[in-house]
């Protein structure tokens, strides 16, 4: 199974194609620690995935918790129902993200301020 990564500005989508049970884990776990320092924001589109191992699970939930501490983001989207219910049971739910689609997320996470922006929002020699 492959994993695609689509690269925007600051946000990286990975694309699982196919299920996360016994194919696929390492490489996600491998992406993920990987891009950690990459962007800010890490989607994951499960578009093609309908089912998800423990340990797939584990790797989810432990990324979302360094990804936190960084002060990045790490959401789901195109979750089907059984992965819901999955996430539901096991209280993965409480820490993570879903979203319908990719504009949804990228609603949550607020417009993008550059450094420019920001040294003229906060520059003390501004003047309005």
């Amino acid at each position: 199974m492959k994993i695609e990564k689509q690269e925007n500005e600051k946000i990286i989508t990975l694309l699982p194609k196919g299920n996360l049970v016994y194919e696929g884990i390492e490489e996600l776990e491998a992406l993920l620690k990987v891009l950690r320092d990459e962007v800010r924001c890490i989607i994951i589109d499960l578009t093609y995935t309908k089912y998800l191992s423990a340990k797939a699970l584990s790797i989810i939930a432990d990324s979302v918790k360094d990804y936190r501490a960084k002060r990045m983001n790490l959401k789901l989207v195109n979750v089907n129902e059984h992965i819901i219910g999955l996430f539901d049971i096991t209280g993965v739910n409480k820490v993570i993200s879903i979203f319908e689609n990719e504009d949804a997320v990228l609603a949550s996470i607020g417009p993008q301020v550059g450094k420019l922006e920001k040294n003229l929002l906060w520059s003390k020699e501004c003047i309005i």
